[in-house]
């Protein structure tokens, strides 16, 4: 055995599902579901290629990493990846049914072995048995890290699991083989909130608000078609535009409203866009910012508005359901305040820090405040704090707030009926503005209104706490439209893409019209200056229209 694959039941029982194709043709396409952070592994393939011959099959170990356990498999076959790993390597058409169907169309395998027998029982003499035949690639540890592994014994799983990789070079244990144990971390976020530096394979974000997945009675509020009825889905039209522009993404910030009516099935389509989505990309959970809309925070009252009733925190209930989703895309428990940190480093060099914030804190009804916004302010102070912005130091980082819900009016006049639900701003805006401001934040993206928006705000302190320095900061608005429902002005949906660079930001604004292609309808350039030490957006101009 000299090769070693990873993979976990995320989906469905893999080794079950494999075992049945097996017993039905004899042999099974698995497919290679890499790391983000992996290159296309070429080595690896190419010795492979080199010792697979008719009659001379290969021995590789299948690693479960969920339950700690490795299998033998017999690989008869490979299709190697691209040269960059990119997109899905397909097989013939004829011998698709030789992959399980619940992978047949995902956008995860960037290569295929052909096993003919899969183990029943497990490989119980594996840790202790097996030595690393050289150190694994990770590109975020040192060679003084990484030197530690090689010629050592595979002592645990969890030497394993602790790697972000999928794929290790591997050996019988000779006695002279070293038995260190060497646990490393993926450096994957534990907690909502984190500093932890983060890298990029891009200088690109993407936005998106407002997919409204919906499902049921409710099917006609979202424009594209589901992943379980087959069809053109949002997933597949946000990868042609991307493609069309030639563009790669690095993370995706969602402002929220992914469903409806918050309920558990249209969150599972949330969910498997989602997945999809990564696998296109190509990255990877910890590269995701998602916040709730008032749509994914189910009504906590069924009453009527009452002059002086209490307005109260939106109960446990009503974030249930959004909190399920986050904690299984994100594999960490959700915060009560269903916020969210990240500090991404771009290959420009760049860091962006990303605050994510819920705005629908309230606790509201079908005529109770339907769909008003408010911050906890104490959410974005501790993500301030866990974030290290101080108020009184220099900061050469982008910081971004993302929230759902606007914290300036998107329109010129807006319709009298809409007072009770506050017109779609948040009630605590000119605070959040403020304290955010304070903070050296640059950029404010949200959704909500479905409306693509753009706006700069001089942000000044209040009257009762002003100073000789009482202008706070500029603060850049920018709304993203809806990409996914169907109740839209014009019938028009959109997405954003934002490229970081040190020069300056560039948005890209994307639209699509009645379900067919998004093109790009619009591209700002804005330049970075220095000011007191602080990086601060200049103006931005329109650079292309459409």
């Amino acid at each position: 055995m000299r090769f070693l694959f990873r993979f976990r039941d995320l989906v469905a029982p893999t080794l079950e599902r494999h075992r049945e194709v097996i017993g039905k043709h004899g042999s099974v396409w698995w497919g290679w579901w890499k790391r983000p952070s992996e290159d296309a592994r070429r080595p690896v393939w190419n010795e492979m290629s080199l010792l697979i011959k008719p009659d001379s099959p290969v021995e590789v170990g299948l690693f479960d990493s969920g339950h700690g356990k490795v299998y033998r498999a017999i690989v008869a076959e490979i299709v190697s990846p691209r040269e960059d790993a990119s997109g899905v390597v397909k097989l013939p058409e004829s011998e698709r049914e030789w992959v399980p169907e619940y992978y047949r169309e995902s956008p995860f395998s960037r290569a295929w072995m052909r096993m003919t027998s899969i183990a029943e029982e497990e490989e119980l003499e594996f840790f202790g048995k097996y030595s690393f035949r050289e150190a694994p690639p990770l590109s975020q540890y040192g060679k003084g890290v990484l030197k530690r592994f090689e010629n050592k014994v595979v002592v645990s799983a969890d030497e394993l699991r602790g790697m972000d990789t999928t794929i290790w070079a591997i050996r019988p244990k000779e006695t002279s083989d070293h038995r260190e144990l060497v646990i490393l971390s993926t450096r994957a976020p534990s907690t909502p909130i984190a500093r932890d530096p983060i890298e990029l394979k891009s200088n690109v974000i993407l936005h998106l608000s407002d997919l409204h997945f919906a499902v049921g009675d409710d099917r006609v509020q979202h424009r594209w078609k589901l992943l379980d009825e087959g069809g053109h889905t949002l997933a597949d039209a946000i990868d042609s535009a991307l493609k069309g522009a030639d563009v790669r993404i690095g993370a995706v910030v969602v402002t929220g409203d992914l469903t409806f009516s918050g309920s558990d099935a249209e969150f599972e389509s949330a969910y498997a866009f989602l997945g999809k989505l990564t696998g296109i990309l190509d990255i990877a959970p910890e590269h995701i910012v998602v916040v709730p809309g008032n749509h994914d925070i189910r009504w906590s009252k069924e009453d009527r508005y009452k002059d002086g009733a209490l307005v109260e925190i939106a109960p446990a209930k009503a974030k249930a359901g959004f909190k399920k989703f986050y904690e299984r895309l994100q594999r960490h428990a959700a915060n009560d305040t269903l916020s969210t940190g990240r500090r991404f480093v771009l290959p420009s060099g760049m860091i962006l820090d990303v605050a994510g914030l819920n705005s629908s804190s309230l606790e509201t009804g079908k005529d109770f405040l339907a769909g008003m916004g408010r911050i906890e302010e104490h959410a974005l102070d501790e993500i301030a704090n866990e974030m290290n912005w101080r108020k009184d130091r220099g900061n050469l980082a982008v910081r971004v707030l993302a929230l759902h819900h606007h914290v300036v009016l998107t329109e010129d006049l807006e319709p009298a009926e809409g007072y009770s639900r506050g017109f779609g701003i948040a009630v605590d805006a000119p605070r959040i503005q403020r304290r955010a401001a304070g903070f050296g934040v640059h950029l404010v993206l949200h959704g909500h209104k479905h409306r693509v928006f753009l706006w700069k705000s001089g942000v000044f302190n209040s009257l009762e706490h002003s100073t000789l320095k009482h202008h706070l900061g500029d603060l850049w608005v920018v709304g993203g439209g809806s990409a996914g429902s169907t109740e839209v002005p014009d019938d028009g949906n959109y997405f954003n893409t934002f490229a970081f660079e040190p020069e300056g930001a560039r948005l890209s604004i994307f639209k699509s019209v009645a379900g067919r292609s998004f093109e790009e309808m619009q591209k700002w350039q804005g330049s970075f200056q220095l000011r007191d030490g602080r990086l601060v957006f200049g103006e931005w101009e329109l650079e292309k229209s459409r």
